[in-house]
């Protein structure tokens, strides 16, 4: 699992919207307005196994090239 801390989580979040603005075939505003809502959504977690397991998440979501959107 990857290693929660406060710079990982902002690391991905700026790793996100940076590639956010390459986007072409979908709705930019859509995209930003998604990642913003799940981080925010997350903000939340308290138990670290909850925390690790949406970095990863996030991780292999930009891995993958957003998930195909790109």
């Amino acid at each position: 699992m990857a290693a929660w801390s406060r710079e990982a989580v902002l690391t991905l979040y700026r790793a996100l919207l940076r590639r956010g603005r390459g986007l072409r075939y979908t709705d930019r505003d859509f995209y930003l307005a998604s990642i913003r809502r799940e981080f925010r959504r997350n903000q939340g977690l308290q138990r670290l196994e909850d925390k690790e397991r949406q970095l990863e998440k996030g991780q292999a979501f930009l891995r993958s090239r957003l998930g195909g959107l790109v």
